[in-house]
């Protein structure tokens, strides 16, 4: 136990070290002055309005992992899921903690003496169908907008988003092997797949859980959107629709804490492809991260009033 949580913490003063020198290298490259600028002119509502949406987000992602819960077995309220998944995105934002927001979230589900792989499952899919919706709106938005990159990164992209569609639907099949099925570790993959099955069985199941996932991140693109304005990045809706959900793939990679310093670098990288000032784009790269760190507090309003300890 005590060598796991000095891993844990080596681990964690990794990802800080990580964050902090992507955040220096990249501030070394920009224009500090005009980036102080550009923050300094922003309106405020802009930035109300920003977690407004993202606080929604947060809202319509829990409901999605309600129904799939609810698919699967667990008979937990609707506020019950509404609240853990709060707190869940609390911890994700790189809180010095033995536990991540997925982690919680299985926790939390399995307190009841319900099954763990179960939780497990379930918070594994909402992931899987949270991602489904990014790539299919990312796509969708490529498509429209094939001109909007240089065809050397346009194709790369667009083959890397459809491949990964293509592995999410992919995993629909891996119960009718069983080479998925049977085995101490591959085992896992099988139930994860029937799990799957369970919850996407029907054309209306999937329909909704996509057309839920789509919302989700379109309020998260529009809150991206008017923080752009805000600091003077005058483009349309579109340009963040493509954009943008490359660089939320990239915060996957756990190599910092919540993503940071790998968005700032990802969203300065790609927004210069479309001619944007790289300090406009850096003041509203940390002002999105600053708005999602925020609207993550109810979860904190929840932890504190449930006297969880970790």
């Amino acid at each position: 136990m005590k060598s796991l949580r000095k891993k844990r913490t080596v681990n964690y003063i990794i990802k800080a070290a990580v964050t902090i020198g992507l955040l220096l290298l990249i501030f070394r490259s920009v224009d500090t002055e005009k980036a102080a600028a550009s923050l300094s002119v922003i309106s405020p509502w802009y930035l109300i309005a920003a977690l407004l949406l993202q606080v929604a987000s947060t809202g319509v992602a829990a409901s999605r992992w309600f129904l799939i819960m609810s698919r699967i077995g667990f008979t937990q309220s609707y506020f019950f899921f509404m609240k853990s998944y709060f707190k869940g995105a609390l911890f994700n934002q790189g809180l010095p903690t033995s536990i991540g927001g997925d982690g919680l979230r299985i926790l939390d589900c399995s307190s009841g003496g319900e099954s763990a792989e179960d939780a497990f499952y379930g918070v594994f899919i909402d992931r899987i169908i949270g991602l489904a919706g990014l790539l299919l709106l990312n796509i969708s938005a490529l498509a429209l907008n094939h001109s909007m990159l240089p065809a050397n990164v346009y194709y790369p992209l667009l083959i890397i988003l459809i491949g990964l569609t293509v592995g999410l639907v992919l995993l629909f099949f891996l119960r009718k092997f069983r080479f998925f099925t049977a085995g101490r570790y591959l085992g896992y993959l099988g139930r994860l797949s029937e799990r799957y099955f369970q919850v996407y069985s029907t054309v209306q199941s999937i329909s909704l859980q996509l057309g839920l996932s789509i919302i989700t991140h379109l309020l998260a693109m529009t809150a991206y959107f008017i923080i752009g304005r805000g600091v003077g990045l005058d483009f349309p809706l579109q340009v963040y629709l493509v954009l943008v959900p490359p660089v939320i793939l990239l915060t996957i990679l756990p190599i910092s804490l919540a993503g940071w310093g790998v968005r700032e670098g990802a969203m300065v990288g790609f927004f210069l492809l479309i001619g944007a000032d790289k300090s406009r784009v850096l003041t509203f790269s940390i002002l999105y991260g600053l708005v999602a760190l925020v609207a993550s507090l109810p979860g904190l309003a929840v932890y504190l009033t449930q006297k969880n300890k970790l």
